[in-house]
Order: structure tokens, then sequence, then C-alpha cells
């Protein structure tokens, strides 16, 4: 593994006016040293109080015997740099008072975090409430990893020392190649590199995968990230082809097909041979179901035996449906516009069904067609006249990735059979 500090963002003034040198840390060295990294004071030292779910902050500060005069300076004070009336459950805070010794003095000021990098202040100076955003240097530098599965794939990112919510990310860049919650076998390797966020020396966050290579029996695939002025325009090949198709090849991130697109197959409620013209996709109940692609929402309801079922209408000639839902994501009904790889609902057990699952289906001009042998065209490419640029930024991006650690494949990518399938 091995980390490079690539750029350094500045996201806007940072600072704080509620802070002042303190006369007597100068008179005594030994007490304006910083303390040791391990006594710092965690965030819940920092920010003690915090929002809990279903409350508002007026309430909250009510209960903590603020009046409401002052509760409505404060939020007056912050609206033109944050509405205080959209606060999420769960943000911290802490108290000013004019004794900080004496939680009975008045209150002078209040400080929000609303993430590592974004904190607001409202203090009261000459008896004025005056708000200030503030926003911290952030640095971003690359860290690189490389796994090779063995059992999964996220037991491989355990093993590689990397946070396992990447390999979500990794999934994500090769969506349109690989069905990540079948395709993926023993022996499969994979390696990235990947932005990681630093404020004050410390991790906050992860940036953008910035190159990715995934390699099985069957394909090598290879992302690199390309970005017009700071903004990202997706994946490609290193020629230059985007590796965004029409339609996603899973509409669940992670599940287990358990039936399969077929002209005949025996039903095990109605008792007898039938077409089973869709994928079934066993997951537990409450699963995110994914929309494939672009559209709108033909129909979103309750239909006989096929339960909560959506279906989108792509474009004239593409459409989907997806069957047996718990229930429908917010502001999903019939009519609305949805895109590519938007939460519309969640796999329940609804309609007729034998257990948990998802029964996926995929029409070509009002024909079922199967999902699963199906290939789609690829979105626009490199544009002709970026093309130079972008082959040149492919170098440094394949140069950023790490070297294959001590796997069969070797360094002339010729791959090894798996030996047994593998799990996510």
């Amino acid at each position: 593994m091995t980390a490079i500090v690539v750029m350094g963002l500045c996201l806007g003034w940072g600072g704080s006016f509620l802070f002042q040198f303190n006369d007597d840390a100068i008179k005594n060295p030994v007490a304006a040293a910083p303390p040791p990294p391990n006594l710092q004071p965690s965030i819940e030292e920092l920010y003690p109080y915090v929002i809990p779910p279903k409350s508002t902050l007026n309430s909250v500060l009510r209960d903590m015997d603020l009046n409401s005069q002052i509760i409505h300076q404060i939020v007056q004070a912050s609206k033109p740099v944050y509405d205080l009336g959209r606060i999420k459950p769960g943000t911290r805070f802490q108290l000013f008072y004019v004794n900080p010794k004496d939680e009975t003095s008045e209150v002078v000021g209040i400080k929000f975090r609303f993430s590592p990098m974004e904190m607001l202040e409202v203090h009261k100076i000459a008896n004025e409430w005056k708000a200030q955003k503030i926003t911290e240097v952030v640095e971003t530098r690359v860290m690189t990893f490389s796994g090779v599965v063995r059992n999964s794939l996220w037991e491989s990112a355990a093993e590689a020392k990397m946070d396992p919510n990447l390999i979500a990310d990794l999934a994500e860049v090769f969506a349109w190649q690989m069905d990540f919650s079948r395709e993926v076998q023993a022996e499969d390797r994979w390696r990235l590199s990947v932005e990681q966020k630093i404020v004050k020396g410390q991790p906050v966050g992860w940036g953008s995968i910035l190159a990715a290579e995934y390699q099985n029996e069957n394909q090598k695939l290879v992302g690199i990230l390309y970005r017009v002025n700071e903004n990202q325009t997706g994946y490609y090949s290193p020629e230059g082809v985007s590796l965004r198709r029409m339609f996603l090849k899973s509409p669940i991130r992670y599940g287990r097909i358990s039936s399969r697109f077929t002209t005949k197959r025996f039903h095990p409620i109605l008792q007898y041979n039938r077409p089973h013209l869709g994928v079934d996709f066993a997951a537990p109940i409450g699963t995110p179901i994914r929309a494939v692609g672009d559209g709108v929402i033909a129909e979103a309801g309750v239909r006989g035996g096929a339960g909560k079922m959506i279906r989108i209408r792509h474009n004239s000639e593409y459409a989907t449906a997806y069957k047996h839902l718990s229930g429908f994501a917010k502001g999903i009904h019939s009519g609305s516009r949805v895109q590519q790889g938007q939460i519309i609902g969640y796999v329940g057990n609804t309609g007729l069904s034998t257990g948990p699952h998802l029964h996926f289906e995929f029409f070509q001009g009002n024909r079922y067609v199967d999902p699963l042998g199906k290939k789609f065209p690829s979105a626009d490419p490199i544009p002709a006249d970026h093309l130079a640029q972008f082959k040149t930024e492919v170098t440094t991006m394949m140069a950023s990735l790490p070297d294959w650690n001590g796997e069969k494949f070797g360094k002339s990518g010729n791959l090894q059979p798996p030996s047994q399938p593998a799990g996510l």
C-alpha cells in the first residue's frame, strides 16, 4: 500500500472567532504544549449535545432551558449561511456561556458540527448574534489496495486492510460489465487507487476511485476515472470506451439468483409447468432495488399474483418490471421519472410468492427477453478532442495502481481457472 499526496483543496475560509490565545499558556510553556494524540478530546467531548431522532433544534434547546427569544435570534442569524430549520438528527453541537464554568449563566454561542469538514458558529457579539460557516481545508492523497478473493469480496477487502465499503464503490465502477452478486469467483483478483480525504492530518472519508482493475478467468476489466474541469464524467476503458451501458446488469447490488429465465418451469405454488419469463433474485425483505436504467414509472401498485410491483418504461423499445415488493421508495408513483441506479423499492414477499425475492422482467418491443443474456450499447466514448489528453492520464492512472502481490496470475496476466465459486 502506498500513499502519495496529490492535491490540496481549500473549500472555503476557516477559522473561529470563538477562541483566543490564552495569556497563561504563553507564560507557561508546559501548558502550551499540545497533548499527545491519544489524549486529544473526542468528538463527543468537543460536541457534547446531539439532535435526537424525531426532534427539532427548537425542542432540544428548549429542553436545555434556552428561552424562545434566544433560539429565534440564533436561527435568524444563521439563515444567511445555513437554515437551522433543516438540521438533521444526529448533528452534534456545543454551547458557550458567559461563565464557562457555570452552565446556568447566559448562553453566548453555539457551534454545530455537520461533518469533519463543515461547521457553523453562531455567537453573540455586542448584543447582536452573528453566524459564520467554517469549512476546513481538505487535502487529498492517493491510497492503493489490492486483493485476491478467497471466500468473498468483503473478506478480501478486510485481508487487504481496506475499508470494506470501498468494495461497493468498486462494484459500482464495473456495475455494467459484471454482476457482483453472481459472477464473483474464488481466485479473482482486484486492485484500485482511491482518493482519501484528510483534514488536519486525520482521515475523514473517501473520495473517488481513480483507477481500478478486476480480473477473473473470463475477463479483465479496467476502469479509469475521467474528469473535465474537476467534474467527473464517468469511468472509461484505457481506449476511451465508456463503461456505462444503457442498463445495469442487476437491479439488486447483492443478491443470489434463485430462478432463471425459462419458457418452462414447474411452479412451486400452482404445481404445474408454466413459463418463467424473468429472473428471481433471492434477498432479505427490505433489500433496496435499483432501476436498471433511466425511465418513467408506467405503473406502481398492487397487481394480483405480482403483489406490489413497479413497471418502468425506459424508451419506446425497452421496459422493465419489478415484482413481489414489500414497498415503494419515497416519491415513486405512476408518471414519476427515475434515473439509472435510483432506489425505487424494496424486496418483499407479496403476491404469489413462496419467500422473499425480487422477480425481475425485461421487455424489448413488448416481448419478454432474458436480461442475463442481453448485451446493450455503451454510452458515448471520450470525445475525440479529449482523447489525447485522456490517454496521457491513462498512463498516470495505471501507474498509480499497486503491483499484484503473490497471486497465481503472474505479471503476464495469464489467468488461472478458479477452484470454486465465491460470494460477496
